[in-house]
């Protein structure tokens, strides 16, 4: 499927049309993921969808893209002209944590003595897992609200960026795993003897003593007891997003930059990604060198001129009439190596982005070439949006 088919498709479901609806970005941090995320939901939106973008970024680069209050969770409208219309949405592990509280336990009391344990705290504070899951099942609720044609869901920028994809088998099979039941099966009064039942169970400690010791076991045994009967629930749920993830609404876009290496590292996390379930659509290579520069179409794709050449252009142009001889050989001989330097880069990023090509097979590579304005607004996102 090409990338213009994945963003601006029909609007009905895959079912009808063969559209997938969600789009997963992946990609190492610094790649520029958050920034083409917002663009490809300002793309949907021109093209006539209700597009939401929601990114799991702490350093939350969207909102200064989007222009977005400090709202975190909240759907919030893009004030884009539009035959479509733009929502971003960013997650905030602890307001998000809260949301999951007052959604799943009733009784206020219970509410309160989960929000006081030190599990809830150490989670909301930015436990290992805590984003990927949040993320997840926000996913999966806006999914289901109907409120929208595409979701865009902008990945973490942590170096294993592919964890989150991992989140709903990780947490199905502890809350399926033998001492897991028991752990939660046993009452206030019976802690002490699950806890000695646990005792040989040393890879659960571990995955505990993580984020918060052995020493507060218990405590995280009076939070999950106080969750127990949700369990039920959160286990549907994360079947659900097991199932959209790997489902045909779903396709999962890879984000690189031209750097030595690039084609053995996408290659591997295209294959991660097969080996979850998920299908790749397409390679996005981002900040590309292009010669001619992407901002001088149709200058042609010769070498760049020398500083000989350019001391003649510069002599005989009016507009430089005002320069003496030793400033516009200066500026001459700075230009020369300027563009001496970029053009040498892109013939660096071709070569690398053919390696790629090549290493990919029949997986699509769609070059987002590098812009020399920062984007920073609707209007240099809008900008950006017409490599896409």
């Amino acid at each position: 499927m090409d990338l213009q088919t994945l963003i601006e498709g029909p609007q009905e479901s895959r079912n009808e049309s063969g559209r997938p609806r969600v789009v997963v970005v992946l990609g190492d941090g610094g790649v520029g993921k958050t920034t083409l995320a917002a663009a490809m939901g300002l793309r949907m939106a021109l093209a006539g969808r209700r597009a939401l973008v929601v990114t799991v970024d702490p350093a939350n680069r969207l909102r200064t893209a989007l222009g977005l209050t400090d709202a975190p969770g909240s759907e919030e409208p893009v004030p884009v002209q539009a035959r479509g219309s733009l929502h971003a949405m960013v997650l905030e592990a602890r307001h998000e944590l809260d949301r999951l509280v007052d959604r799943l336990i009733a009784s206020p009391a219970d509410r309160e003595r989960v929000r006081s344990n030190v599990f809830f705290q150490k989670a909301a504070a930015g436990m290992s897992g805590t984003h990927e899951y949040l993320a997840l099942d926000r996913l999966l609720q806006v999914i289901e609200s109907g409120r929208y044609d595409r979701v865009v869901l902008d990945t973490p920028p942590e170096r294993h960026a592919l964890d989150f994809l991992d989140a709903p088998d990780r947490l199905l099979s502890l809350l399926d795993s033998d001492s897991f039941r028991l752990f939660v099966g046993a009452s206030s009064g019976l802690s002490r003897l699950g806890l000695q039942a646990l005792k040989g169970r040393r890879w659960l400690l571990r995955g505990i003593g993580r984020f918060a010791g052995e020493e507060t076991f218990l405590a995280v045994l009076d939070f999950l007891l106080a969750f127990s009967p949700l369990f039920g629930d959160l286990r549907e749920r994360l079947g659900r997003v097991k199932t959209l993830l790997v489902g045909p609404d779903t396709a999962t876009l890879l984000v690189a930059r031209p750097s030595p290496g690039m084609a053995d590292r996408v290659r591997e996390a295209a294959g991660l990604i097969r080996t979850r379930g998920l299908r790749p659509a397409a390679l996005l290579v981002n900040r590309v060198m292009t010669w001619p520069p992407a901002e001088c179409p149709g200058a042609g794709s010769q070498e760049p001129a020398t500083a000989e050449a350019l001391r003649q252009a510069f002599r005989d142009s009016p507009a430089l009439g005002w320069m003496d001889e030793a400033t516009r050989e200066d500026l001459a001989r700075r230009t020369a190596r300027r563009a001496r330097e970029d053009w040498e880069r892109s013939r660096e990023d071709a070569r690398r982005i053919a390696e790629t090509r090549e290493a990919l097979g029949d997986l699509p590579v769609r070059v987002i070439p590098w812009l020399r304005t920062e984007i920073r607004d609707l209007e240099g996102l809008q900008a950006l949006t017409n490599w896409l």
